[in-house]
């Protein structure tokens, strides 16, 4: 249904700034949006099922919403209202688009689905690359732009601030995968650890969210947007580096972020709980081997302890599905 929509986006234009433009101000501004919203959404489905996005790219020029407030816009308008520089009823809206369009033109992005359309991207681009990457810049812009004007006792501002902070903590883990997946160079301790406090950042701005009262009623996108990589990269690295400076501190930042997301979680939900599970004890057996000739053990992580206690419950209540697993360890878990 969502490739039937966009296609039928496509078919009237509203990808397209110049279709756009011959419309009153109203209509066209919400063909902004309405484009904006499908081609973001789709994105996410793309990421979250492992498929190359076909729809976020430079070879279209919808411009991104007005950040107007909605009661500015009327039908018998003909020109648009005046933009605002203070935050609007549009400002999530705005940011969203803000980040989706610089990453459809950025060179992490596009190596990864089609290096072919990084030729278009620099073709519109044309200013070269800021110091210090293009993520960097496009973060100190945003701080300076957006953030520093919101309110954070808005529900929606705060919202808008922390749910972009966590994007670009992601961006810049991203761009990190894009530098040195593919090099054969050995990556340094520093350049490692740079990119676990991305990975760190995106945990923290989730819980931020998802622990304030003021996002109650944006709960529904917060869980379509698990930040299942970040975690991935951190259990990863602490799987092959168990005794870092950073381990305690990412252990409890995991904690924290586990208890708002899993702590309740059913059990009926099984499947993506028992692939989690299965990494995050991978990770901490490494910490344990090697603190078996410690005097002092470490202390078991809150995440941990939980998880323990749910898997022994899980066994208790099913098992049929325990039996599987002791004769086969691919069932159910990831190995």
């Amino acid at each position: 249904m969502l490739c039937v929509a966009i296609r039928i986006a496509q078919r009237m234009g509203i990808h397209n700034e110049s279709s756009n433009t011959r419309r009153t101000a109203l209509e066209a501004e919400m063909r902004r949006r309405l484009w904006w919203s499908l081609i973001l959404f789709d994105n996410r489905i793309c990421e979250m099922f492992d498929c190359k996005t076909a729809s976020l790219t430079p070879t279209w020029d919808c411009k991104i919403p007005h950040n107007v407030d909605d009661f500015e816009m009327r039908p018998e308008m003909k020109a648009p209202p005046r933009i605002h520089e203070q935050p609007t009823e549009a400002v999530f809206v705005v940011v969203r688009s803000e980040l989706g369009n610089f990453v459809r033109h950025s060179a992490f992005h596009l190596n990864s689905i089609n290096p072919a359309l990084n030729k278009i991207a620099e073709d519109i681009r044309q200013a070269p690359v800021p110091k210090g990457g293009e993520v960097i810049a496009l973060e100190k812009a945003m701080e300076n732009k957006y953030f520093a004007l919101c309110n954070p006792e808005n529900p929606l501002q705060f919202m808008t601030v922390w749910t972009a902070r966590g994007c670009l903590a992601k961006n810049r883990l991203l761009d990190h995968y894009a530098r040195y997946s593919k090099t054969s160079a050995q990556q340094t301790d520093t350049q490692r650890n740079a990119a676990i406090s991305h990975a760190l950042r995106m945990l923290e701005c989730d819980t931020k969210l998802m622990t304030s009262s003021l996002t109650r009623g944006y709960h529904w996108f917060l869980h379509f947007h698990f930040p299942f990589p970040a975690y991935i990269h951190i259990l990863q690295d602490l799987k092959k580096r168990p005794a870092e400076d950073y381990a305690e501190k990412a252990w409890d930042v995991m904690s924290d972020n586990y208890e708002t997301r899993f702590m309740n979680v059913k059990l009926d939900a099984r499947p993506m709980f028992i692939v989690f599970s299965r990494i995050v004890l991978q990770a901490w057996e490494a910490r344990e081997a090697l603190s078996r000739h410690e005097d002092k053990p470490p202390e078991t992580p809150r995440i941990v302890s939980d998880i323990r206690n749910k898997v022994m419950q899980m066994r208790t209540d099913f098992p049929q599905n325990s039996n599987k697993e002791q004769q086969n360890p691919a069932v159910g878990y990831i190995q």
